[in-house]
């Protein structure tokens, strides 16, 4: 209970001080977290990280008709489709990693977009990890990993969104917090970076600060532009590998 009740004051005082491990600064360009991939409009590779956000049901018109039709999605609770949160193995290798940086530091020479360049040092950063990966391997292969397009699919499905943790920090359980603490140590060790949290939860529960929700818990991985799956409960922490 003491470590809950000092996370949470860290999160009350996160405004004024920027101490606790959740807060980034939008387009992932503050330098004592990791690049966050996600809130990003890519200018480098053309992609849009943010894309798979999901806000409710979409409508669309009928063109013979000209009547809008909606697509109703499932309503749910993100912890009962944890287990449709497709999975992938490591999606990355140990080869080559001192050629595959030189050439992502001479790209970073020749952009002049700080964004763009921002995302390219984000890469490079990722694959300097890597390079360490056996100090860390026992503790981040604990986790399962998913993709940008794994998340999209779960989101296109069912009537659920993806979001930055911070609003569910206080009331998260006593088995969350301990797992993204040991998540923040590692990182730190491992780059002295801070790592990005994300929740799926349903859309509602982002505007009702004070009532009982069950989120999904993700965190980006500091080893690829993907995403390590930390758990779900409602009462309790359900890990995805005890399932």
């Amino acid at each position: 209970m003491k470590l809950l009740s000092r996370i949470k004051s860290l999160f009350r005082n996160s405004k004024k001080e920027n101490s606790g491990f959740t807060i980034a600064t939008p387009a992932g360009l503050d330098e004592t977290f990791l690049f966050d991939f996600k809130n990003y409009q890519s200018q480098y590779t053309g992609v849009t990280m943010n894309s798979f956000i999901s806000v409710g049901g979409d409508e669309r018109s009928d063109s013979d008709s000209g009547s809008p039709i909606t697509n109703k999605k499932i309503a749910v609770k993100p912890k009962d489709v944890l287990e449709e949160l497709e999975t992938i193995p490591t999606p990355w290798t140990l080869s080559n990693l001192d050629d595959k940086i030189e050439v992502l530091k001479y790209k970073a020479k020749l952009i002049t977009q700080s964004y763009s360049k921002r995302e390219v040092e984000g890469l490079i950063e990722r694959l300097e990890n890597r390079k360490k990966w056996h100090k860390f391997k026992n503790f981040f292969s604990e986790f399962q990993n998913t993709t940008d397009e794994k998340i999209d699919i779960l989101l296109e499905k069912y009537d659920l969104v993806m979001k930055t943790s911070d609003l569910f920090i206080p009331e998260f359980p006593d088995d969350a917090i301990e797992v993204m603490k040991k998540y923040t140590d590692n990182m730190e060790k491992l780059c002295k970076k801070k790592p990005v949290f994300y929740v799926i939860a349903e859309p509602d529960k982002f505007k009702k600060a004070y009532e009982k929700r069950d989120p999904i818990l993700l965190v980006q991985s500091p080893f690829g532009f993907y995403w390590q799956i930390l758990g779900a409960w409602d009462k309790e922490m359900i890990l995805l590998s005890e399932l």
